[in-house]
């Protein structure tokens, strides 16, 4: 028992120095990775707008709009059949009630 706690009390510092290290080193060497690939975010060229990517852009706007309303039309076909169904539904329960009601007072 005496050597599991001397284990225990010597394996947990060194473990997180460890999992400290690696955090450390790790992160420095991707750092180093990505500067050797091209630099950081600030060396991005910025993209400036021209004609052809705002009428592309606007185009874009225009197809998703048109899609949004036929998608909304749809919409309202299938809320005028599912009223319509629930009026059917209800119909028939009715006509179910008053064919039960017969039937008992038939008995």
């Amino acid at each position: 028992m005496d050597a599991l706690m001397q284990m225990i009390a010597v394996g947990w510092p060194l473990g997180l120095a460890g999992f400290i290290l690696g955090a450390l080193l790790g992160g420095f060497m991707a750092r180093n990775r990505a500067e050797e690939a091209g630099g950081g975010a600030s060396d991005r060229p910025r993209l400036k707008p021209d004609e052809d990517s705002l009428s592309a852009l606007a185009a874009e706007l225009k197809a998703a709009k048109e899609l949004l309303e036929a998608e909304e039309a749809d919409a309202s076909d299938v809320a005028d059949t599912l009223k319509n169904l629930d009026d059917a539904i209800k119909r028939a329960n009715g006509r179910l009630k008053l064919l039960t009601k017969a039937v008992k007072q038939a008995k």
